[in-house]
């Protein structure tokens, strides 16, 4: 997150990371846009969260606990940017086995409402496969450097590929629409909350989907190429590697205005 940020710690207020996540950066993460406490597709979340603390280190995450302490965080706000982070209360490095309970660090910001879309996002593609694609792991090690070398190059972004196929980016997903049909890659990348909300978008105007390989081929030849998270559902790709990608204006207000529109659920 970028601006001034608000942070709590298992619902109390903190001024920084807590030092055992900062050393040990073993847990995950969810992040979403929550406007007047009510958040897109929360279940989702929350079994993102569920799952990631089961698999990691066998904890069985309180979900009453959990929204009790993003309520108290986020009572009396607008419209906020926020990430939720769980790792383990006790971890011992030499011993992870014995990992056990859960904290939650709430991390949020101000977020403008609508999100606005984004016009001119240029990526260049990099060879790379995250570890554990199907978790969105605190350790961003690598999707930090990768973005940073990109944009000491002059683009916006890093591109993840297996050879010609397209998988995601350092921290968003890719969805691609044309000729009626969105399509969200397949193959070994996290499943994106917010490229499903797009699919309920998409049904609405009449597209229908597909979720198959994409190559970089593929995006050139697309009416409108995604790259989406929480933060950014409407950002156009524009550029791959240096090459022009289409981007059709109206069909992306369309997709914006169908993304505002969608039924937001309570914490």
């Amino acid at each position: 997150m970028t601006g001034p940020s608000r942070h709590s710690l298992d619902g109390v207020p903190v001024t920084a990371v807590p030092p055992e996540l900062a050393l040990y950066p073993y847990g995950a993460f969810t992040t979403f846009v929550a406007v007047d406490g009510e958040v897109l597709a929360w279940g989702r979340h929350e079994d993102r969260l569920a799952r990631s603390a089961a698999e990691l280190w066998g904890q069985e995450l309180d979900r009453a606990e959990l929204r009790a302490t993003l309520r108290r965080h986020l009572d009396g706000t607008t419209a906020e940017s926020v990430r939720v982070s769980v790792y383990p209360a006790e971890l011992d490095l030499a011993a992870p086995a014995s990992a056990s309970g859960c904290r939650v660090l709430v991390s949020s910001r101000a977020s403008a409402w609508p999100i606005p879309v984004v016009t001119r996002f240029r990526v260049r593609t990099t060879p790379h496969r995250r570890e554990l694609p199907e978790l969105k792991s605190t350790s961003l090690l690598m999707q930090i450097k990768l973005r940073r070398e990109s944009q000491l190059a002059a683009y916006d972004d890093a591109l993840f590929v297996d050879g010609d196929r397209v998988l995601e980016g350092t921290t968003w997903s890719v969805v691609l629409w044309q000729d009626g049909v969105v399509v969200v890659p397949d193959g070994d990348v996290l499943p994106s909350i917010t490229a499903d909300v797009l699919v309920r978008v998409a049904d609405r105007l009449g597209w229908r989907r597909e979720v198959r390989e994409l190559t970089v081929a593929d995006l050139a030849a697309a009416d409108l190429v995604l790259a989406v998270n929480a933060n950014n559902p409407a950002r156009a790709i524009s550029e791959v590697d240096g090459c022009a990608v289409p981007v059709d204006a109206d069909l992306l207000d369309a997709v914006a205005g169908g993304y505002r529109d969608q039924a937001r659920d309570p914490i």
